[in-house]
């Protein structure tokens, strides 16, 4: 059988991760969760311990900020059903690691090299059988414009990150205020 794709999507504090939890719990196989988030402040230590106390002991659990198609052989060896939680922070780990963006030129490259890791990803996902495989990230360009150029690069990466791993999305979920609705099914194709 070939590997299933799952995009959990929403906005922060929705419950994305949650019913992304619940979703790879529900399926048969042994469980790896990878967490991309790395704790640069007291914010996000505290919001990695309350995601570490909430998985318990179920999963194999990974922490992989950057380099995820590296690991994929290591994480699929162990684990049928694979939650990477999420897209936005392996987004921010990469502009983070890659120093500042001076201009478009820059976030183009930057997105280059982005977007290269999680297609070299998705390719080994998709040659791999018997794989469940459920992203999480979070849905950034409902809201206002951003005030400041970094701000809209980050969005605008971000954004084509998401889009990327939609079109390769067998089912692609979307969390609102703790509902979660399926969209992937509802899409919309126009010919021409």
């Amino acid at each position: 059988m070939k590997s299933q794709i799952i995009l959990c999507s929403g906005g922060a504090r929705s419950g994305k991760s949650e019913f992304a939890e619940r979703l790879a719990l529900a399926t048969e196989g042994r469980k790896a969760y990878v967490a991309t988030g790395q704790a640069f402040d007291d914010e996000m230590v505290d919001r990695i311990k309350k995601h570490q106390e909430r998985r318990g002991n179920i999963w194999t659990n990974f922490e992989i900020p950057l380099y995820l198609a590296e690991e994929w052989q290591h994480i699929s060896s162990v684990a049928d059903v694979i939650l990477i939680d999420c897209l936005t922070m392996f987004t921010t780990n990469h502009m983070m690691a890659h120093g500042s963006i001076q201009g478009q030129e820059d976030a183009n490259r930057l997105e280059d090299t982005i977007l290269s890791e999680l297609e070299a990803l998705l390719n080994l996902i998709k040659v791999s059988d018997d794989k469940i495989v459920i992203f999480v990230t979070n849905e950034i360009g409902l809201g206002i414009v951003p005030d400041n150029k970094l701000a809209r690069y980050f969005r605008d990466i971000a954004g084509r990150v998401n889009r990327t791993v939609a079109t390769e999305a067998d089912k692609l979920y979307l969390t609102i205020s703790g509902v979660t609705i399926e969209l992937k099914s509802q899409e919309v194709h126009i010919n021409g």
